[in-house]
């Protein structure tokens, strides 16, 4: 197995299924025939990703260290949690098919979290090590992804900040510079040095990992002059602005899909672009959770290829209610094809 992954395991599922018996019988007894993902669901535990017939393989980032690297608030490392009590209670049926996911486990991230644990991100040496230990995290998030990109399984990841855009980046463009689209409020476009979970796209466009990015529902107010130099500079970069008279998506998504190869690209998915949800930057401006949705469907009908990879990022449960953050993540999930 893989060196930093904690594989997700079948005494796992075991705690995610439903135990609901028939309270007219003394034996326990199922009180019907309803299936949950809990019981359908493939895990890898000493397999190889090869031999699943799964499309997706689910795996978790519990960390918010970039995020925090950043300034910005913690809380993301409870999101993956939070997705997956929800996620394995769904019902498998001809609906809405358990077999086409995967489940591979999470990273390792449970003692660079305790290092960060007493760090305070306003004192800069302190800050000069989140932004550390958040390259180390950039490590073992690539090893784990590299060994998913050899497979044609497409690795949907729950984080996490959006720090982790650029490892994963670095895993699936190492051979072809990837193109990614983001569906964010911001572009994550600042000054590469360092690590935070601020600059990873600028990081993998200038280390040759991204090749074109488009960015789907920026909010220009938090756009510095900087960035919007670079993007006019820069033909790999463009974006389409959030809309307050937003209706359909069609129009922004087909510019999003012109500026990419839409048969290899990467999706990426910043919870803060959803308004109110409870996020690392949560605003009360933004899409709601049926227009992103929509957003996401209208990509993956319109693009020539499913994407390489889809990353779902920034939630941050403990900032409203748990199961509702994982019920919406569960749903971003469960909608794919």
């Amino acid at each position: 197995m893989m060196k930093y992954l904690k594989p997700f395991t079948q005494n796992d599922l075991q705690h995610a299924i439903s135990r609901r018996y028939d309270l007219t019988q003394e034996e326990q007894q199922p009180e019907d025939q309803a299936i949950c993902f809990a019981q359908k669901i493939q895990v890898l535990e000493q397999m190889e990703l090869e031999s699943i017939d799964a499309s997706y393989v689910l795996m978790g980032i519990p960390e918010d260290i970039g995020v925090r690297a950043n300034m910005g608030r913690a809380g993301a490392a409870q999101a993956w949690e939070a997705f997956l009590k929800t996620f394995l209670s769904l019902q498998h049926s001809p609906l809405n098919d358990a077999t086409r996911f995967a489940m591979l486990g999470q990273v390792e991230t449970a003692d660079l979290m305790k290092q960060a644990e007493s760090l305070d991100a306003a004192i800069h040496n302190q800050r000069i090590q989140l932004s550390h230990l958040t390259a180390t995290l950039d490590q073992r998030v690539s090893e784990v992804v590299s060994q998913i990109g050899k497979t044609d399984k497409i690795p949907v990841i729950i984080g996490g900040g959006h720090n982790n855009a650029y490892p994963i980046i670095r895993a699936l463009g190492d051979q072809r510079p990837i193109d990614v689209i983001n569906i964010d409020a911001h572009t994550d476009l600042r000054v590469g040095s360092g690590r935070h979970s601020g600059n990873g796209f600028r990081k993998a466009l200038e280390e040759g990992y991204l090749r074109a990015y488009y960015m789907l529902g920026i909010q220009e107010a938090y756009l510095s002059q900087p960035m919007i130099q670079l993007i006019e500079e820069e033909d790999r970069l463009g974006y389409s602005a959030y809309q307050i008279n937003y209706h359909h998506p069609e129009q922004m998504v087909k510019e999003a899909l012109e500026h990419v190869d839409s048969s290899y690209f990467g999706l990426e998915v910043d919870m803060d672009v959803v308004a109110n949800f409870p996020s690392s930057a949560q605003s009360p401006v933004g899409y709601d959770i049926n227009q992103l949705r929509q957003v996401i469907k209208t990509i993956i009908e319109e693009a020539d290829e499913l994407p390489k990879y889809i990353h779902i990022c920034e939630a941050a449960p403990k900032f409203g209610y748990p199961g509702q953050v994982g019920k919406a993540l569960a749903m971003l999930v469960s909608d794919l094809p």
